[in-house]
């Protein structure tokens, strides 16, 4: 090629990386729309064209931009380090459009062939952690898979070494408050914010001093009340995992706290330094980190025992929940009429991520249909906004068998909230099972038919439930599932009286008895700081 020739296209390049940068997705499609015909082998216009598609929200179109890469890679003769870094990223840039697409066990191994090409070692850490994430939303997936993966998250950390802290063996400071530090990514406006609330505000100030490590950089207003609650903050976004670690010990926090597991943005490696005398995981996360800390938050219904095979912790199990929801923001009023009433048929609706709807699942809603003569289902995710998501989503129904005629799709809105009154029973996701979302519907007189498994993350309806007196709701079998959902449908008495009395029943409950669950956490901290010598 001559080199006039090559400018040309460089140029188009940094053309198309303007408008990237300033979020001109389109116009960035539009410069590299034939990318594929280009007569050189260049990665980094392919993996431009896969971000502009992600930015457009068109996960089909991005995930084909990823598998054109990755073909194109295939024939680099010596790839340098440049080339490696960026085929490491689209593999995981494909991981991530596999998980919106729902095709999650792809994902798990998109993630993972990215942790095997990172030369970095903390990238490396967080495309194992993406993949742990991913397996979240596969159904089926076996505890000797769950230990692989656990297994080789935990080589990636084997280089660290605990620190042993002057004067202190095993880190015990005998402080007359005890410091508990909560570690998260989520300090904003972020589902997690809604469950930290009570701990920070409710606090016993008498005998608890709480630290906030906030590994988010953006700041909002969520973010102010938070840390407006805490006796501190220190802001770690950007710092090393060490540095972190270094500036927990030297805060001589007894009690550590991570709320983000294997989630986005998390600093898990931080907690592999031992930087506290008790390191605790939960609330953030649904599943164990794999790695080998003293405890993870549950409850006596999420874990029927404080040992599960697939758990390198042992699960803390607290008396109610192990959740409390105190929003930031007004809800807007439980619409006056139901759905049914105003339609003359029954509507399901989904609200959760669609990711977690997997086919099984899709096939128990197909047997709710059949069962309920006339219904409809209201399906609602960000992947619905584009065409492209709405036909792909649409051939995946049909495949499955499901009358598509009689589901309705809705893309992203924020007063998504009052769209709770355009359904009469919301459906529960397995094995990934709604938190706030299944709160949120509860607070709106959406009454929630919930299927549970085993494991700690697959019973969160569950507790839900059972906190407020309607365990029944809740079942362990698909059948019964399809059977308690078309029982409910057909109980118009019963649907008035829970569309009318749920949210303040959510209201009265341990769910948002901030004071009482935040008792039973300090107690539950404070017997853990005994049993480590920190009292």
């Amino acid at each position: 090629m001559a080199k006039n020739e090559r400018v040309l296209y460089e140029n188009i390049y940094e053309q198309a990386l303007d408008r990237f940068q300033q979020r001109d997705y389109q116009g960035t499609m539009d410069l590299l729309a034939d990318v594929g015909q280009w007569p050189l082998v260049w990665l980094r216009p392919f993996l431009l064209r896969a971000y502009a598609l992600r930015g457009l929200g068109c996960y089909v179109q991005e995930m084909m931009a990823l598998q054109d890469l990755l073909q194109v890679s295939e024939r680099i003769e010596v790839r340098s380090a440049s080339d490696t870094a960026m085929i490491a990223e689209a593999w995981s840039l494909l991981g991530e459009a596999l998980v919106n697409l729902g095709d999650c066990r792809l994902a798990v191994e998109a993630f993972l062939q990215s942790a095997s090409l990172e030369v970095d070692i903390p990238k490396r850490r967080e495309e194992y952690s993406n993949a742990i994430f991913a397996a979240n939303y596969c159904s089926d997936f076996p505890t000797e898979k769950w230990l692989e993966l656990y297994d080789g998250y935990r080589t990636l950390l084997s280089d660290i070494e605990i620190f042993e802290l002057p004067g202190h063996g095993k880190n015990i400071y005998h402080h007359d408050r005890l410091r508990i530090g909560y570690l998260s990514a989520d300090i904003r406006c972020h589902p997690v914010a809604y469950f930290l609330r009570p701990l920070l505000e409710c606090h016993d100030s008498s005998r608890f001093q709480v630290f906030l490590y906030r590994a988010n950089a953006e700041e909002d207003s969520v973010t102010r009340q938070l840390q407006g609650w805490a006796d501190a903050t220190r802001l770690i976004a950007g710092l090393a995992d060490e540095e972190v670690a270094l500036q927990i010990a030297r805060d001589e926090i007894d009690v550590l706290v991570d709320l983000s597991g294997h989630t986005k943005g998390n600093r898990l490696p931080v907690l592999a330094y031992r930087p506290a005398p008790v390191l605790l995981s939960g609330l953030g996360y649904f599943n164990s980190t794999g790695m080998p800390l003293d405890g993870f938050l549950s409850d006596v219904y999420c874990s029927p025992s404080a040992v599960h095979p697939a758990f390198s912790e042992k699960l803390l199990r607290l008396p109610q929940t192990h959740f409390c929801y105190v929003f930031f923001e007004d809800f807007p009023a439980v619409a006056e009429q139901m759905a049914w009433e105003r339609n003359g048929y029954i509507t399901f609706g989904c609200f959760n991520n669609f990711s977690k709807v997997t086919d099984e699942m899709l096939l128990v809603w197909k047997n709710v249909l059949k069962r309920c003569a006339g219904s409809h289902l209201v399906l609602k995710h960000k992947l619905f906004d584009s065409e492209e998501g709405r036909h792909w989503t649409n051939d995946r129904l049909c495949h499955l068998g499901l009358p598509v005629e009689r589901i309705e799709l809705r893309g992203f809105s924020a007063d998504y909230l009052q769209e709770y009154g355009d359904i009469d029973i919301a459906m529960d996701t397995f094995p990934y099972t709604g938190g706030l979302t299944t709160v949120e519907a509860l607070l709106m007189g959406v009454p929630v038919v919930s299927l549970y498994g085993k494991r700690h993350g697959t019973r969160f309806g569950l507790s839900f439930l059972s906190n407020l007196g309607l365990t029944e709701l809740a079942t362990d079998n698909k059948d019964d599932y399809a059977g308690l959902a078309a029982g409910l449908a057909q109980d118009k008495k019963l649907l008035r009286c829970l569309h009318r009395e749920l949210r303040g029943m959510v209201q009265e409950s341990p769910l948002m008895d901030g004071i009482g669950y935040c008792r039973n956490v300090e107690n539950l901290y404070g017997e853990l700081a005994m049993m480590h010598g920190c009292l």
